[in-house]
């Protein structure tokens, strides 16, 4: 039997990340398989990046680009000069926060990743892995949006592997199964718990296992704390605290609510330059 580990979502959770690494190797895992959305919103991403270098050197790896990673990219390369990229901005605050710390080899090796990958394996059918879709990293694959039928339509493997929505999901559309191994860093609907999913490959069948497990939460608050980001990026502190702490809500439900507050009062619609006081008003609307 293959085993192989899929880890996705990390967000800087380099607590959790441990955590899943060490899970995986009891389940005896061959090689790890990464889908992206290495670091952004907790604390110390230098850590993330740390703990990846050295599994790098004990396991066979495999590494997908997700829409985090081109954020840095693209601010790199002089994109979205236009964005809040001051301290103290919600929408945009943690993004300035995880770039500054970010080397120029860092952010050559997140360019170097392709957003999809056939794997490949002898005696076993191909599978796709990818972040959003295998057409583009900040496209989602949950069931419920209504193009999934037109796009599993033009896949072209049975078994596509995705992260991005941070939920554990498996379902089939037009004889194409979606697996979502869920989030290590930030999942949802877990009840605050650490996730990942091992793949399991034998007579020709892949066959997943979803893992839930608990972790040091509150020392992945600690560091965000440490690092002051209740004042680097303060509503999405806030979201990101709740979420770990295992609230039934999304950093993008806030954010879509106080993008909505922000275009009924000024008509505004760039996202990363919200002013706080819209912020303020989702979360209080979402009781967080």
């Amino acid at each position: 039997m293959l085993r192989l580990a899929i880890i996705s979502d990390i967000h800087s959770n380099h607590i959790a990340l441990d955590r899943c690494i060490d899970a995986a190797k009891e389940h005896d895992a061959a090689e790890f398989l990464f889908l992206g959305d290495y670091l952004g919103e907790l604390a110390y991403p230098e850590r993330t990046l740390e703990r990846i270098r050295e599994l790098k050197k004990e396991y066979p790896c495999t590494f997908i680009r997700g829409n985090k990673e081109d954020y840095w990219i693209d601010h790199s390369a002089g994109k979205h000069a236009d964005w809040m990229w001051e301290n103290g901005t919600s929408g945009s605050g943690m993004l300035r926060y995880t770039f500054d710390r970010l080397s120029p080899e860092d952010i050559g090796s997140f360019a170097g990743m392709p957003i999809m990958k056939v794997m490949k394996y002898d005696g076993l059918p191909d599978f796709v892995i990818c972040h959003g879709s295998p057409f583009k990293a900040n496209e989602s694959l949950r069931e419920d949006f209504d193009y999934i039928d037109a796009l599993t339509d033009r896949f072209e493997t049975e078994l596509t592997v995705c992260g991005h929505f941070h939920i554990q999901t498996q379902y089939t559309r037009n004889g194409r199964r979606i697996v979502n191994p869920g989030s290590v860093g930030i999942p949802l609907q877990s009840g605050g718990k650490t996730q990942f999913m091992m793949l399991y490959g034998e007579n020709g069948v892949w066959t997943p296992e979803f893992i839930t497990l608990n972790y040091d939460v509150d020392a992945a608050i600690r560091e965000m704390d440490e690092e002051n980001l209740d004042k680097q990026a303060p509503a999405w502190y806030r979201v990101t605290k709740a979420v770990l702490k295992g609230k039934n809500t999304s950093q993008m439900t806030v954010l879509k609510r106080a993008a909505d507050f922000y275009h009924k009062f000024e008509n505004g619609d760039d996202w990363r330059n919200i002013p706080e006081k819209y912020w303020d008003m989702a979360l209080a609307e979402l009781n967080i």
